[in-house]
């Protein structure tokens, strides 16, 4: 592995960009389903709190790289 790619795969390595938080929502959503159809109520509702934080996060993110674009 590109030495430059590896600090990408530590903590913290990748940046808060509108890509990588629409990836992570991705994941999110399809844990979601996977959570529903298998009937863990509560679990969905911890990962939908969680989801609204990165939504938040993700449309604020996408306001300010088009301001700077």
């Amino acid at each position: 592995m590109d030495s430059s790619c590896k600090e990408f795969y530590d903590f913290g390595g990748r940046p808060v960009e509108c890509q990588y938080l629409l990836l992570l929502i991705s994941e999110m959503e399809g844990t979601y389903q996977h959570l529903k159809f298998m009937g863990f109520k509560e679990d969905m509702e911890t990962l939908e709190e969680m989801k609204k934080r990165y939504y938040k996060l993700y449309f604020k993110t996408l306001k300010e790289e088009k301001a700077k674009a």
